[in-house]
């Protein structure tokens, strides 16, 4: 009598190595739905914090505006934002202003912050937000509700407004509004 032989038939070795390919295709299916999860969050994740990076500098340099018997501090256009801001970082001691003028546009898309010192100087120019598809700007004057122009000279409302609303869509956000209170005047 002969032994049977032990091991696998042909048909096994074929089966089990289907279900190797099928698991390995699952798994790698798998990881890639995760890795693409995780590109999309962390893109999210990215824009998110450049749109708050954006509306913080705002709003740092609204809460240090500086206005004054003769000169209201804040001029709004349809399109553009200027105003003047006190406590400038002045790290290196140097002889200069704490006063500093700083100008909002939307240009091509993007939203530009300009600034300089009242000594003239070099103009800063730095790029806060690219894919702008829409930007607002309001002020709110008690007297005459939300305005979106705050004229400056004869034309000028009496007092100085209390709050600056801020409008845009930007990247993949739709209409994203913040109200800021802007300070008292001197």
């Amino acid at each position: 009598m002969t032994k049977p032989q032990a091991g696998f038939t042909l048909l096994e070795l074929v089966i089990a190595i289907a279900i190797f390919a099928l698991l390995g295709v699952a798994c790698w299916r798998l990881f890639d739905g995760v890795l693409r999860a995780e590109r999309s969050s962390s893109a999210h994740e990215q824009t998110l914090r450049g749109l708050q990076r954006a509306v913080a500098l705002i709003e740092r340099d609204v809460l240090h505006l500086h206005t004054s018997a003769t000169s209201p501090g804040l001029v709004l256009y349809p399109s553009q934002l200027n105003l003047r801001r006190a406590n400038w970082r002045n790290p290196l001691g140097q002889p200069r202003s704490e006063l500093q003028d700083v100008s909002y546009t939307l240009e091509n898309g993007e939203l530009w912050r300009y600034s300089q010192g009242l000594e003239g100087g070099e103009l800063q120019k730095q790029k806060l937000l690219t894919d702008v598809r829409d930007l607002r700007w309001r002020l709110y004057d008690p007297a005459l509700g939300w305005r979106t122009d705050w004229p400056t000279g004869k034309a000028a409302p009496k007092g100085t407004p209390r709050a600056l609303e801020l409008q845009f869509s930007a990247g993949r956000f739709e209409q994203l509004r913040r109200v800021m209170l802007l300070p008292e005047g001197q």
